[in-house]
């Protein structure tokens, strides 16, 4: 339930919204990109402005948890504290966070645990350079530029890894999780806060799978992986699936704030043409999620999950 918030998730308005979509994008040259890593690269650099004012003034990248049904910017930072309480209970003394962006969640846990060290990597210049100037006079934390497919870090040299939102881009998830575990000390933990297409995703309806296909595309993601087939890669990998929890819920919240903007980016096909003539597409490009995502997560053909894996 989000209290207090419009949002349209009925399957039924579903294709109307599709159809507003194709009056500004053709879906068609849309499904065709390949997003390998120059173009990932453009995506979160031509998208900063974008994340900037119409997500979080603050830096964050990534999804909100409102596990109370109601928007709140606070809720930028429910991953990392969750993922400080790991640290604690842990008591993990070296991290590293893949995918870091402009630095959101690793500058808040080095602040928080300033006698442990902490690591971020990206493949993002401009993130890279806006993470380093906030890390500024935190001698605990490093930020570099590094590619999650080929973690150039000795063997069993961090306690804890994390990611938010980042190792859905990655073009080979066998190789990032063997990357990891490699990484990781014995027992450390690799912490998860990712989109995954629901099991049985080919059984849905044609409209419900574009709807997905689109909303992934226009995030610079190939393909979601299907929940079950990746915990399966993690467990052949060697990994111990201590968690595997649905959250989609609290996410909803921040994806009825999206929608809300895309719904009035669409409203006026001749505007938002404009806009999108004198805009970053990739930028603009994130309209359709926003559009689209409520029905997909509410209707069970994504979903948003918290997933540790332990190195046994």
């Amino acid at each position: 339930m989000i209290k207090g918030q419009e949002i349209i998730t009925n399957i039924e308005e579903l294709d109307k919204c599709i159809n507003k979509i194709e009056k500004i994008f053709s879906s068609k040259d849309l499904l065709e990109i390949d997003f390998g890593k120059a173009k990932i690269n453009s995506y979160y650099s031509k998208s900063s402005f974008g994340y900037k004012y119409l997500h979080s003034e603050n830096g964050a990248v990534h999804m909100a948890l409102n596990y109370d049904g109601i928007f709140n910017e606070k809720g930028y930072l429910a991953q990392a504290k969750e993922i400080s309480e790991l640290i604690k209970d842990n008591n993990c003394n070296n991290i590293l966070e893949l995918g870091c962006g402009k630095g959101f969640n690793s500058s808040f846990l080095a602040k928080e645990f300033p006698k442990k060290n902490f690591h971020g990597i990206d493949i993002t210049h401009k993130h890279l350079s806006i993470a380093n100037q906030n890390a500024q006079g935190l001698d605990n934390l490093y930020f570099s530029y590094g590619d999650f497919h080929d973690l150039e870090f000795k063997e069993s040299t961090f306690d804890l890894i994390f990611e938010l939102e980042s190792i859905c881009h990655a073009f080979d998830q066998k190789i990032v999780l063997e990357s990891v575990y490699k990484t990781l000390k014995s027992k450390g933990l690799f912490v998860l806060y990712e989109g995954f297409r629901m099991n049985n995703f080919d059984n849905l309806s044609d409209n419900l799978i574009k709807a997905s296909r689109l909303t992934e595309k226009s995030m610079a993601v190939n393909s979601f992986f299907e929940i079950d087939k990746w915990l399966k890669i993690a467990a052949d990998v060697g990994f111990n699936i201590r968690i595997c929890e649905d959250i989609s819920e609290a996410i909803m919240p921040n994806l009825g704030r999206f929608q809300r903007l895309a719904r009035g980016y669409f409203k006026y096909p001749f505007l938002a043409k404009i806009f999108l003539f004198l805009l970053p597409r990739e930028m603009v490009m994130n309209s359709i999620a926003g559009l689209l995502m409520p029905f997909t997560i509410f209707n069970k053909a994504q979903g948003y999950y918290k997933i540790i894996l332990e190195k046994v």
